[in-house]
């Protein structure tokens, strides 16, 4: 795994869906997998910087993260997000 404060001066482009890949190099050592949830830290200098959250969600799709985090209660049976009533 990296030391703090090395780095890998790679290139990446943006896709037309806003997507960037994170190269295979760094991906394998950091153990990054797909799926993986990442901070985005934009910075007043114009740097934008990912971190890995290291927590893994509580519930299983972003539906129900954001009915938890707005504190409403997350039914344990799947719902249909045209069915919710706000």
């Amino acid at each position: 795994m990296a030391s703090v404060g090395e780095s890998y001066p790679m290139t990446t482009t943006l896709s037309v869906k806003g997507q960037i890949v994170i190269p295979q190099r760094v991906r394998s050592s950091h153990r990054l997998k797909a799926g993986a949830d990442f901070t985005v830290i934009t910075r007043t200098n114009g740097d934008i910087v990912l971190r890995p959250v290291k927590t893994r969600r509580r519930h299983r799709t972003l539906a129900e993260n954001l009915l938890a985090l707005s504190g409403l209660e997350v039914e344990t049976e799947r719902v249909a997000a045209r069915d919710l009533r706000w």
